[in-house]
């Protein structure tokens, strides 16, 4: 058994404005219990912790590397290097996707995750296919206070998988009534074959039916059409590799709580829920964010088809109705929340941002040059 340290007289540290609580902790217990020590009695990893954004640098963890252009991002500081998922420009992601035969994929890179039972941090991926190797799997629902980042987890996820898919691969279909994803609104991934934009604010139920509609029958469709093929998940794949393009379609519903007290159009976008999320296998996938956790606003069925939760800044009952008992409180950080992975295990993750930028305007501003 690993002796626990006895910390004794350790000198009293101040917090400086860009240290955490607990970044200081972990410098405490460092000079209390060094590193050496730590690996003589068997503990051979002590990984750094979870990036936090701070007053000097808020944007510390991208999805990207930046491009080397200090042209476009004037405010960036060299002292203080950006943290990045993927160890490639955007550029670089498109040169490649250019080069190789692309597989299709739901593995959405996201961020960190902290697991400590591992003693490390490693790659969050939110597999909305879902896989045997991956932590989370199928539809998933993030939950959280407006500014908690769950806009921000929606535009990183568009950027990866835009950035991955050509349009015929890739087709995407939002419902956005406070407009947090317009910066992707052109692209073309957003445009249904019959010629609609597969996008609304829901601002109207005519338009609200109308974009169900246009769902359901895309689904229909592709059923009637391959209604003689057993599907599993690796069925996608091996239609690719015999050269048919069957995009992966994905339906976005931020702030789904609005709509669930609108009588004529909530049954009707409840069923189309089940319906995309029952569809996985055949290539239809899911994510919703919400401001509210309670059965008022997320029935049942829906809370059961989101198989993959993500809890920004939530309160404690809040952590309950999405997690349970077993949940606990993480700090009050931009993009830090709780993940509940396949194994009904709790973990902290830092999610990525799509851009850099010192304010939330700059980061807007980049990652539209970024999509342009």
């Amino acid at each position: 058994m690993i002796p626990t340290p006895t910390v004794n007289k350790t000198p009293q540290l101040r917090l400086s404005r860009s240290q955490t609580l607990f970044e200081a902790a972990i410098e405490r217990i460092s000079v209390a219990y060094p590193k050496d020590q730590a690996r003589k009695e068997g503990i051979h990893s002590w990984p750094d912790p979870l990036p936090t954004p701070t007053f000097q640098r808020p944007d510390p963890l991208l999805l990207f590397t930046p491009a080397e252009d200090g042209s476009r991002h004037p405010e960036a500081e060299p002292s203080q290097p950006y943290q990045a998922i993927i160890p490639m420009t955007r550029n670089g992601m498109l040169e490649h996707r250019n080069r190789e035969r692309i597989k299709p994929s739901m593995q959405i890179p996201l961020g960190l995750i902290d697991k400590p039972e591992e003693q490390q941090v490693d790659t969050f991926l939110v597999d909305l296919h879902g896989t045997t190797e991956a932590r989370s799997g199928g539809p998933l629902l993030i939950a959280g206070p407006q500014h908690s980042g769950k806009a921000t987890a929606l535009q990183t996820m568009l950027l990866w998988l835009t950035t991955c898919f050509l349009p015929e691969r890739l087709r995407c279909a939002v419902v956005d009534p406070l407009g947090e994803l317009d910066q992707f609104r052109a692209l073309p991934h957003f445009r249904h074959p019959n010629g609609e934009t597969l996008w609304t604010n829901g601002g109207s139920d005519e338009d609200l039916t109308r974009f169900i509609r246009t769902i359901n029958a895309d689904i229909q469709q592709r059923h009637d059409k391959f209604s003689n093929q057993h599907w599993d998940k690796h069925t996608l794949t091996q239609l690719w590799s015999q050269g048919l393009t069957i995009p992966q379609f994905l339906l976005i519903i931020s702030n789904y709580q609005s709509f669930a007290e609108r009588v004529s159009t909530s049954s009707e976008l409840k069923r189309l829920i089940q319906t995309v999320a029952e569809a996985r296998l055949q290539g239809y996938y899911l994510i919703l964010t919400t401001t509210e956790t309670s059965a008022r606003y997320i029935a049942p069925e829906v809370m059961g088809a989101c198989s993959t939760k993500i809890g920004l800044a939530l309160n404690e009952q809040q952590r309950h109705d999405l997690f349970g008992h077993a949940s606990f409180p993480t700090e009050a950080i931009p993009g830090r929340g709780l993940i509940m992975t396949v194994d009904r295990r709790l973990h902290q993750v830092q999610l990525a941002l799509p851009a850099p930028g010192q304010t939330e305007s700059l980061r807007d501003q980049h990652l539209r040059q970024e999509i342009a």
